[in-house]
């Protein structure tokens, strides 16, 4: 396989990008896995169906492979973050059925980390010294409201951009958290929450009318998508610029960004105006927007599907089809042309 990338570096009309090996990380013995997270050192957590069928949370690395993380009780779990210590967060079912958000650690498991004031809250993303985000539901009356939790403060409601519901998607290490929130006119905007400035309204792209944020890095530099037009564009946001579309390749019709690491580097989701198949990209200032797909042997077997998360090492975690069943993947640069 590693030859086989070398060679691609050898093709002529080849433009400069990296190359990647691909591992696939298996499963907790069912048919399909997710991959949704990924820390400094490569570990990626996210979701496998077990030998009954069941999703349940796992933590992988390169030394112990694919760990079931267990539940609250309940028969489903779902992790999405993890930080450079190893805590990973995500949701578990609990024994009412309901969902609540967990922080695992190697030593304790799973703790509960309850709700606001509703039935069920899903945690979705965790930075390096521990405080945790996600969003949590008032199933008796339906609006979701965005959270940050801290171990010495518990769960803290963010509040919105003026209408009834908000989500958190990432945080950075200084404790910055965006997402998405409605407005008073009741549409959906990207929000970046500071502990001292509150909620910002990071505003729309030209001709479209609805925003959200999925990824932050650590120097505040913001991706997404908007929709509310014909298609939904991917953008980068960073102080004093603003929203900026990331240009698709010429088939690109749908295109999300869902993270981006400190080096610039993003990655999301196209899907293509003719094949309508959706293509996990990685996208930089030099080079534009890729698809992944391109950028691992040709033999690999693999359809990358979709990209969920980068590191500053360049390893980007996500899942496709591989033999007739989807399974998480973790791509790794080998070699920089």
């Amino acid at each position: 396989m590693l030859i086989a990338a070398w060679l691609l570096l050898l093709l002529p009309g080849v433009s400069p990008a990296q190359v990647y090996s691909i591992t696939d990380l298996g499963t907790l013995g069912g048919k399909n896995s997710f991959a949704f997270g990924i820390n400094a050192l490569g570990q990626v957590v996210g979701a496998s169906e077990t030998a009954a069928g069941q999703p349940h949370a796992f933590l992988w690395t390169k030394a112990g492979g694919m760990q079931d993380l267990g539940t609250l009780g309940g028969s489903v779990s779902k992790a999405f973050g993890i930080n450079a210590s190893g805590q990973v967060v995500g949701w578990s079912a609990i024994a009412d059925k309901s969902a609540h958000a967990f922080l695992w650690t190697k030593g304790s498991g799973m703790r509960d980390l309850g709700t606001l004031k509703g039935r069920s809250s899903y945690a979705v993303a965790v930075n390096d010294v521990g405080q945790v985000a996600g969003y949590s539901v008032d199933q008796s009356s339906g609006p979701t409201r965005a959270f940050r939790w801290t171990a010495d403060g518990g769960m803290q409601d963010l509040g919105t951009l003026g209408g009834a519901s908000s989500k958190a998607q990432a945080i950075n290490v200084f404790g910055q958290i965006v997402g998405w929130s409605s407005t008073k006119e009741e549409n959906k905007h990207a929000f970046s929450w500071t502990e001292s400035g509150g909620m910002q309204d990071l505003g729309v792209l030209k001709n479209r009318s609805e925003s959200q944020a999925l990824g932050i890095n650590a120097s505040g530099q913001v991706v997404g998508s908007c929709t509310g037009g014909a298609n939904s564009i991917a953008f980068q946001w960073k102080e004093g610029s603003g929203l900026v579309e990331l240009a698709g390749q010429g088939d690109t019709f749908d295109s999300e960004a869902t993270a981006m690491n400190a080096f610039g580097q993003v990655v999301g989701t196209a899907l293509g105006r003719e094949e309508q198949r959706m293509d996990a990209f990685v996208w930089t200032k030099s080079s534009g927007m890729r698809s992944l797909g391109d950028l691992i042997p040709k033999d690999s077997g693999w359809i990358l599907n979709v990209a969920t998360a980068i590191n500053n090492l360049g390893q980007i975690a996500g899942y496709g089809p591989a033999n007739d069943t989807i399974h998480a993947f973790l791509l790794t640069p080998i070699s920089s042309q």
